[in-house]
């Protein structure tokens, strides 16, 4: 089954990306034991320790991620306090499987 990846960027208040990146480190011990996550990570521009950050996320299914999102939604009062302005709404999307070799599947395994 082809995963389903996620993508959104946030801007931290100037001066504040460290104080993002530490609270998506808390959140990320508990995101990583989601039941259908298969991958949740950070990433910036090189060096730039006042841009966006862009996360990117993998769910096994689209009912795994509306399961993370409805987990999620409590923490974001704590998230957009520390945001610049509103955070760009998570892009979805579905993976269109080229050959099924398991580099193309977050979670390594052949897709078919």
């Amino acid at each position: 089954m082809p995963d389903y990846v996620i993508t959104n960027q946030m801007q931290a208040r100037p001066g504040g990306q460290d104080a993002l990146v530490t609270l998506l480190r808390e959140l990320a011990s508990e995101i990583h034991s989601e039941s259908g996550g298969l991958h949740y990570s950070i990433h910036r521009a090189p060096g730039d320790s006042d841009g966006p950050v862009t996360v990117v996320q993998a769910y096994s299914s689209r009912e795994a991620f509306q399961e993370h999102a409805a987990w999620m939604r409590p923490h974001l009062p704590r998230l957009v306090a520390l945001l610049a302005g509103p955070p760009a709404p998570p892009v979805l999307l579905e993976q269109v499987v080229l050959s099924g070799h398991p580099r193309e599947s977050f979670a390594g395994a052949p897709l078919g």
